[in-house]
């Protein structure tokens, strides 16, 4: 899934930046190492680890650990970028993981004592370590390339590091019958979580920084919620209000304190 996912938004943004390769060829090959680091860390070594782990563990349990990002986050920044977090942001980022918390247990704390952590549980480690360091490598290394390019050369290098990994699952699952379903899907993947998603991703990053751009994740449980409402009529109970409200109050702490403390 992750391969064909990248190989349909690599071919889409294919007919945009062919014709613009050539003027941007130089830079390119400057910084070619760092677009394959890139590719690699974020496109797929994030993406297999996440697909893969999701066979052996539980969307909480995912959702949990995904929890920390933030935290990793802001640990790798202070690697790389030799960024110190703020009170605030460090006080904001644990309120966040607060509601989220709240949301993922429906505002029952009794339930952490029925978890259970698997295998699976790792590879969304690895996944979110992965993801943590392709963030702050952004603004590590800022490109000099327009963000079209940048994103589709990413692509391309992300595409080749999956050969090896696919051809070791052809060889012992074999291939998928490609439905009219699956073709829907693989194009609602392409344009949206790939190309759409990571051009915001990316360009917030530039201009926020990754400590500020990765409490964003805590909107996912909120999204999750309200479409939840809306496709599947879902119920909107307490324990959502209760954790919106603390999710954006830990984000507005770490992304307008921390804008007005920066001014």
């Amino acid at each position: 899934m992750s391969f064909w996912r990248w190989v349909c938004a690599f071919s889409i943004l294919l007919l945009f930046c062919l014709p613009r390769i050539k003027e941007h060829k130089e830079q390119i090959k400057k910084e070619l190492k760092f677009l394959m680091l890139l590719g690699l860390f974020g496109v797929t070594s994030y993406n297999c680890f996440i697909y893969s782990a999701m066979h052996y563990t539980t969307v909480i349990n995912a959702s949990i650990i995904n929890s920390v990002m933030p935290v990793v986050t802001f640990l790798f920044a202070m690697i790389f970028l030799k960024e110190k977090p703020m009170i605030n942001q460090l006080a904001g980022a644990a309120i966040s993981i607060l509601g989220a918390l709240f949301i993922i247990f429906r505002g029952n704390p009794l339930l952490v004592l029925s978890l259970s952590f698997n295998p699976g549980d790792m590879l969304v480690v690895c996944a979110l370590v992965f993801w943590s360091i392709y963030t702050v490598l952004i603004r590590w290394r800022m490109t000099r390339l327009p963000l079209i390019i940048f994103l589709f050369v990413t692509m391309g290098f992300g595409v080749l590091f999956h050969l090896p990994l696919i051809a070791v699952e052809f060889f012992y699952k074999g291939g998928f019958s490609l439905s009219p379903e699956i073709a829907l899907a693989l194009c609602y993947f392409a344009i949206f979580p790939s190309i759409l998603a990571y051009m915001a991703w990316n360009k917030a990053v530039e201009l926020l920084g990754p400590g500020r751009t990765v409490i964003f994740i805590y909107l996912l449980p909120v999204y999750g919620a309200v479409l939840g409402r809306i496709f599947l009529h879902e119920e909107f109970l307490f324990y959502h209000v209760v954790g919106f409200m603390l999710i954006f109050v830990g984000m507005l702490m770490v992304t307008r304190f921390s804008h007005i403390a920066s001014t």
